[in-house]
């Protein structure tokens, strides 16, 4: 039997990664591929593949948004998620009966997809159905979990929403954490903010800081056309824009050129 598959990645290279992985299995056909959302939705309605290998983080929209939309197929396919980022999220994935692949994608894992493919496509659409559902409830069970943060300040733990946070900065080698609710100080590098906070509506405008856009009070125009920020409840600390940042920073908060 042939097994129809549709790939939706805004990389090239990754999806000739799985386009490749997938020639020595002569069973499962490629009959398709998208590099945004949008398109990998028309695509996967009209082809109804038996599979879709699909990026979790694309341009236009998340895979998980793509997972919801089909739900609503006339063809639930089995989805086998692609991302570049093993932290929470993965366990989503454990938990539902669809596999994920961490890239880049090696062949002994491939194999380990392939085969647990061949052993779920035996089962019903409704089966299908409810995997996708099963997906998408411990998805947004994580996002939720994922709002809050627990810091520590005078022996004692404070649990804040994120969007509690105002702006962090570099410390000497520490971080610090400006929020509604006072200061902390942390080990976190600045990095590490950035990846668990970008996502959630904040931007690193320069290498010490980390801004909530929703707090942004004031932007103060600097010389040479450069831009510097003040931010609600900390109005006497003014943030710079680094030049190599200004372009993104007026697209985010919609400042005309």
């Amino acid at each position: 039997m042939i097994y129809t598959v549709v790939v939706v990645d805004d990389e090239l290279p990754a999806r000739r990664n799985i386009t490749s992985l997938l020639n020595p299995y002569s069973d499962f056909q490629v009959i398709g591929e998208a590099c945004d959302g949008e398109d990998g939705i028309q695509l996967i309605k009209e082809k109804m593949p038996d599979i879709v290998f699909l990026d979790i983080q694309l341009q236009d929209m998340t895979g998980f948004d793509i997972a919801a939309e089909l739900i609503n197929s006339v063809k639930v396919p089995k989805i086998v998620f692609a991302t570049a980022f093993n932290h929470y999220a993965i366990d989503a994935f454990e938990y539902a009966a669809i596999d994920y692949l961490l890239k880049p994608v090696d062949e002994e894992r491939f194999f380990k997809t392939i085969q647990k493919l061949r052993n779920d496509l035996k089962n019903s659409t409704e089966i299908a159905l409810k995997q996708v559902q099963c997906l998408i409830e411990r998805h947004l069970s994580m996002e939720a979990k994922s709002q809050k943060i627990t810091l520590e300040k005078d022996d004692k733990l404070y649990v804040l929403s994120l969007n509690d946070i105002i702006f962090v900065e570099t410390e000497e080698r520490n971080t610090k954490v400006v929020s509604k609710r006072g200061e902390f100080t942390t080990t976190f590098s600045m990095a590490e903010w950035e990846d668990r906070l970008s996502k959630h509506g904040f931007f690193r405008p320069h290498r010490s800081f980390l801004i909530n856009l929703d707090e942004i009070d004031q932007v103060v125009l600097w010389f040479n056309n450069s831009f510097q920020v003040k931010m609600r409840g900390s109005r006497d600390k003014t943030i710079p824009i680094s030049r190599n940042k200004v372009k993104e920073f007026k697209e985010l908060v919609g400042l005309e050129a």
